[in-house]
């Protein structure tokens, strides 16, 4: 999103709705200033509205259900926001925006990877969102490419190896051969610690292995081993 948002040239605020998030950390709420009085200070959501930035809200099906019933009036067409602690309707600036992200559909999670913390959402929030974009994994050429941005003194071989050894776990998890998979993220923890020295064995189970049930180890220990080989070796 802070790509995007680079490219058009527009602010972004990106929160997280974690739990933690409280209604007067997104709305507002009465404090005393250094003049001793009392005043309302707007929160996250009004903010942006007012000043036209896109707000990128992280981890919404984690969300406290108040916030998201506070949403729903802005999510409708020619939506506003009332404070009702002041009276103050706001119309959102032409330029505001709102984005979502969540690690589930908000139908909870159906791999079980993603089932602490998040919640079932209700379902005429998720009906105000007029587009929803499904982000998968990078193509493996990008991805690639990408490792190699990041950790180039590995070698385009052994960067190849490794996210076609991904691929191959992903389709299992996606096939329910395996109940966790192998994410960019790992991927990336993984060749840090290569590019460090680490053998390759020892990287792997500290990135990987050492996190996944034991009923899945030994398949994604094996996919590695295919198709990494002889190179685990020579690092």
């Amino acid at each position: 999103m802070r790509q995007i948002a680079s490219l058009v040239r527009r602010p972004v605020r990106r929160v997280s709705l974690n739990g933690e998030t409280s209604v007067s950390d997104f709305i507002g709420h009465w404090t005393v200033n250094d003049q001793r009085q009392t005043v309302f200070v707007r929160g996250i959501l009004p903010r942006a509205m007012l000043e036209g930035h896109i707000l990128q809200l992280d981890e919404v099906d984690a969300m406290q259900p108040e916030i998201g019933f506070i949403l729903q009036q802005v999510l409708e067409p020619q939506g506003h926001l009332l404070l009702t602690d002041t009276g103050e309707d706001i119309a959102p600036h032409a330029d505001f925006r709102l984005v979502a992200t969540a690690n589930t559909l908000g139908f909870g999670s159906d791999s079980g990877l993603y089932s602490s913390g998040t919640h079932v959402l209700n379902f005429s929030w998720l009906d105000r969102w007029d587009v929803v974009v499904h982000i998968d994994y990078l193509p493996a050429k990008e991805e690639i490419s990408l490792l190699k941005a990041r950790h180039a003194s590995l070698g385009k071989q052994m960067l190849t190896c490794l996210v076609k050894a991904a691929g191959d776990l992903r389709k299992a998890h996606a096939e329910e051969q395996l109940t966790t998979t192998v994410t960019t993220r790992r991927l990336l923890a993984l060749c840090a610690r290569l590019a460090r020295g680490n053998d390759f064995q020892r990287a792997l189970h500290t990135t990987l292995l050492n996190k996944v049930p034991p009923e899945d180890r030994k398949v994604i220990a094996e996919a590695f081993d295919h198709h990494v080989g002889p190179l685990a070796n020579s690092k």
